[in-house]
């Protein structure tokens, strides 16, 4: 197995002791590595694992895992790393999402939006889907707060991140669900598709919003299907139990569907 952390000169402190990485990156066998200092096999794998860890698509609700995340990441920050910076600005921005208190919450995404801009300051020609996608949900979070939210902006960003990474169904998700917000109700119920031709029923809430854009196009059975599946998909993270909920409401509520008619029978 090889590792390549990232490309970039820099220093890792480890405890008292410091890694050199070198500018191709950390590229090592496992048989390599066994040969370093414990303490340098330690930071090393430290390192991989929270690039690892939030390199994934869907989102983490462990604040140990966080709290680990950050721990590793600040102590590279300074080398000014494309990769690390909006890593970075994910860990605090899943912080926020996990704290109960309204003022740090709010300083957190302020600070992640700092970290989110620099990454986008040095982004390659390439392009990185992940900046793209955290960028667009640090934006979609502060605008909760300040009551004004840069839709526009959300939009684009978003966009963006389901063109660099047309794989990433979570991305297609949230850029559905902001043209939903945005009254673009035929792409968003596209976006919204696409999200579940990647990978079918991967989240409650990607079913919720579809069937909610599928309700404004005057696709009535088509929303009721989408919105009962949505209550039968099992929730992952808290955002998912919460589109359940709402789906059930717009069934009831909306539709004037009774209890035992919104349950999807088994065959």
């Amino acid at each position: 197995m090889f590792r390549r952390v990232f490309q970039s000169v820099g220093k890792l402190t480890a405890g008292l002791a410091s890694v050199q990485l070198a500018a191709t990156g950390i590229a090592l066998t496992d048989k390599e590595l066994s040969k370093k200092p414990e303490w340098y096999q330690h930071a090393v794998r430290s390192l991989e694992d929270a690039i690892k860890d939030l390199s994934k698509k869907g989102f983490i609700e462990s604040k140990e895992k966080l709290a680990q995340a950050e721990d590793v990441l600040q102590r590279v920050l300074d080398v000014n790393n494309v990769e690390i910076l909006w890593r970075y600005a994910r860990v605090l921005t899943e912080k926020a999402e996990l704290s109960h208190c309204e003022h740090e919450k709010k300083e957190l995404l302020h600070e992640a939006k700092k970290y989110i801009k620099k990454a986008l300051d040095i982004e390659p020609a390439t392009g990185i889907a992940g900046i793209h996608k955290w960028a667009g949900i640090i934006l979609t979070k502060l605008g909760e707060f300040d009551k004004k939210c840069d839709d526009e902006g959300v939009k684009k960003h978003l966009k963006k991140a389901t063109e660099l990474d047309q794989e990433d169904a979570f991305a297609h998700f949230l850029y559905g669900a902001q043209l939903y917000k945005m009254k673009e109700y035929k792409e968003a119920a596209e976006a919204l598709k696409k999200a579940e031709s990647i990978r079918q029923g991967f989240s409650p809430a990607n079913k919720y919003y579809l069937g909610l854009a599928l309700k404004e196009l005057g696709k009535k059975e088509e929303a009721i299907q989408a919105l009962k599946e949505s209550m039968a998909t099992p929730a992952k993270f808290a955002f998912e139990g919460v589109a359940k909920s709402k789906a059930k409401m717009v069934l009831m509520n909306k539709f004037k569907l009774t209890e035992d008619e919104i349950t999807i029978k088994d065959y």
